[in-house]
């Protein structure tokens, strides 16, 4: 997907960019209303993706951190390609921490790794450290949280150095 559209495989990769090109709008909103309505914790809804018409848009948590909202747009990048036959005309679709552990969440997870961190690219990187990289050093670089760069890692079988582990949700 990123070498179809042009995108740099050097880290950070240019997620705002992969939309714009792709023409999926991405848009910051307050969920806690909706997260009232549907008597869900404050803080439950990561993102939504709505679908009317040609019109496709990716909502994320304003109050999100760079590496949480990269996160959020990748993730939800992956249930558009995924999960396209399901984005039927007027839909919106919620991603919250409730629904985190099923089938569906796990692949788009996955999806999101690997957009966010390709595979050559952390291989490339991963080799210039003498031994291992520390965690949050690596994750600096693509700009992850170090939960989900020790997730990818972890994936891809690939030492690392735990090392002061910040979730920067």
């Amino acid at each position: 997907m990123l070498n179809e559209y042009k995108i740099s495989l050097t880290p950070p990769i240019d997620i705002s960019l992969l939309l714009k090109k792709i023409g999926i709008l991405e848009i910051p909103f307050d969920f806690s209303e909706i997260e009232e309505i549907m008597h869900y914790e404050k803080g439950d809804v990561l993102g939504a993706i709505y679908a009317k018409k040609d019109t496709l848009s990716i909502f994320y948590r304003s109050s999100d951190t760079l590496n949480r909202k990269r996160f959020t747009l990748a993730h939800e990048i992956a249930h558009c390609c995924l999960d396209a036959d399901e984005l039927e005309k007027q839909h919106i679709e919620l991603r919250s921490s409730q629904t985190a552990n099923t089938p569906k969440e796990y692949k788009a997870n996955i999806f999101a790794g690997e957009l966010l961190i390709p595979e050559l690219s952390l291989k490339r990187i991963h080799s210039q450290f003498l031994v291992a990289p520390s965690l949050s050093d690596i994750s600096n670089i693509f700009k992850v949280s170090t939960t989900v760069m020790a997730a990818r890692l972890d994936y891809l079988n690939l030492p690392y150095i735990k090392d002061k582990q910040v979730d920067e949700n």
